[in-house]
């Protein structure tokens, strides 16, 4: 009752989510969740993950002094938020969603030694400059060497196939170019095959001694199915072959259609985060939200209220537990449902990006793991 007794107060511009005490983690939530387009909803969404936190905190004894404020979208907005003293003494903030928003409140931050953990894949320039900033959504570039080590850990001994698609994905084309280049210099074996090429074609690129993982230069379900289509082909007058696949986190939406062949082709994808709906602590989960919000977890990749919850857990049990030293040492994260967090401080004088990525693999034994 108490979630839902907080979120209908939302229509009010500041409220407290509990009682406030000196010892406190005072934590604020700055983001558009009075915004009447979806991604309103989305906003919303995330706040309750985050109040499901905090109730797990305050179960373990960390009192918690949460403030929720609509900021809307604009930098005026923002400003008049700021503007409340309330906020002058949080030591955590979530937001913002809108990067016009994103210079006036990391200088707030700044100046009030006040965490500022940006949630989205909001633009965050102020990461490479403020220490009080913790980036949670980077892009792909930043995950590149978490990821090549991962592959090359884990697929060692293997043949990596590139896949050309013809489909013009400017970040599957860097995915592929740059995963290239780095096997290369590791002196692990590559070959090239082109959508179009004949079984000649296959049998130059792939190796009969070696496991080949054939990597696609697409994102698109359409030019994965294409490719599926074209080695379930080959495999069936040359099932000498072994063959695995290495895709992207886009992938994870295609299972309700593609599941049974990323389990038969062995398909590992890389990704900052992972649901893994089999999971007790996933089921666990969706049983609370639904007795908390009187509705079920909304399908999305990745899912808010997930993101706000494994969030909520990381900062507010590190800052309640470990206040003085939470950059310092590891903060627990066994009871994270889908989020994962490494956070390395970017230069000398810039706060910290989170470079988590793991391999999400689906084994022909049908089942699914994760690799970090």
């Amino acid at each position: 009752m108490r979630h839902k007794i907080m979120l209908f107060l939302v229509a009010a511009l500041l409220f407290p989510c509990g009682q406030a005490a000196a010892s406190a983690v005072k934590v604020g939530v700055l983001l558009p969740l009075k915004d009447t387009a979806g991604r309103g909803t989305v906003m919303v969404e995330f706040y309750r993950g985050l109040l499901m936190a905090i109730g797990v905190a305050r179960e373990a004894g960390i009192d918690v002094d949460c403030y929720a404020v609509d900021c809307g979208s604009s930098d005026t907005q923002m400003k008049a938020v700021l503007a409340r003293p309330e906020l002058s003494q949080l030591d955590v903030v979530f937001g913002p969603l809108d990067a016009g928003q994103m210079t006036t409140l990391s200088e707030f931050c700044r100046t009030h030694k006040t965490r500022l953990v940006v949630p989205f894949n909001t633009p965050c320039p102020q990461v490479y400059s403020n220490p009080w900033v913790y980036q949670v959504g980077v892009s792909q570039e930043l995950l590149y060497p978490g990821i090549t080590n991962l592959v090359a850990e884990n697929m060692a001994g293997s043949n990596f196939v590139f896949y050309h698609s013809g489909d013009s994905d400017e970040r599957g084309l860097a995915f592929t170019s740059h995963l290239a280049q780095v096997l290369k210099l590791r002196n692990l074996p590559t070959t090239n095959l082109a959508a179009g090429g004949d079984e000649f074609a296959f049998d130059r690129a792939l190796n009969q001694f070696r496991d080949n993982v054939v990597i696609i230069d697409s994102r698109s379900q359409a030019a994965l199915s294409q490719m599926l289509s074209r080695l379930k082909a080959y495999l069936a007058d040359h099932s000498q072959y072994r063959i695995s696949l290495l895709g992207y986190p886009e992938w994870l939406t295609y299972t309700g259609t593609l599941l049974r062949d990323f389990y038969q082709f062995n398909t590992y994808v890389y990704s900052p985060y992972y649901r893994n709906p089999l999971s007790g602590r996933t089921v666990k989960f969706d049983q609370q939200y639904l007795q908390n919000y009187q509705q079920p977890s909304r399908v999305s990749y990745p899912r808010a209220e997930m993101l706000g919850y494994d969030l909520g857990l990381y900062f507010i049990h590190g800052l309640g537990q470990h206040p003085d030293t939470f950059d310092e040492q590891p903060v627990p994260t066994s009871g994270l449902v889908q989020h994962d967090f490494r956070f390395q401080r970017v230069g000398e004088h810039g706060g910290y990006i989170n470079t988590f990525v793991q391999l999400v693999h689906y084994t022909t034994n049908s089942t699914i793991q994760t690799l970090k």
